[in-house]
């Protein structure tokens, strides 16, 4: 999930013809919705900083902790793994970064809790 919504759909996109299915989310609370309804997400890629109640390093502590099977995927241009807690077995990636490292980390991860 990403703050701005024409790079969210470019990551979306990259995402999906890179083989994985995509659910968007404009922000936290509608992430936690969507998690709570579908069982079947195996992943979560957030900004460390987005629109909702809570952010996303508090996003992806709480889905951690909820769904510890669902991988995590944090970034950010603004913020640093120091910045705020990164869920243990989860992956952090600066931006600007490629889009092949998002895929692979996510891929990774997956691979990893499968």
């Amino acid at each position: 999930m990403e703050e701005e919504t024409t790079v969210r759909q470019a990551i979306a996109r990259y995402l999906q013809d890179a083989g994985f299915a995509v659910v968007e989310a404009t922000d936290s609370d509608m992430a936690m919705t969507i998690l709570e309804q579908r069982p079947d997400v195996q992943g979560l890629v957030t900004d460390a900083h987005l629109a909702g109640d809570i952010d996303g390093f508090e996003l992806a502590g709480l889905v951690r902790k909820r769904w510890p099977t669902v991988v995590v995927v944090m970034m950010s241009g603004h913020s640093d793994p120091s910045s705020g807690p990164v869920p243990e077995g989860s992956e952090f990636i600066a931006k600007p970064y490629l889009l092949s490292h998002l895929a692979l980390a996510l891929a990774r991860l997956i691979g990893r809790a499968g």
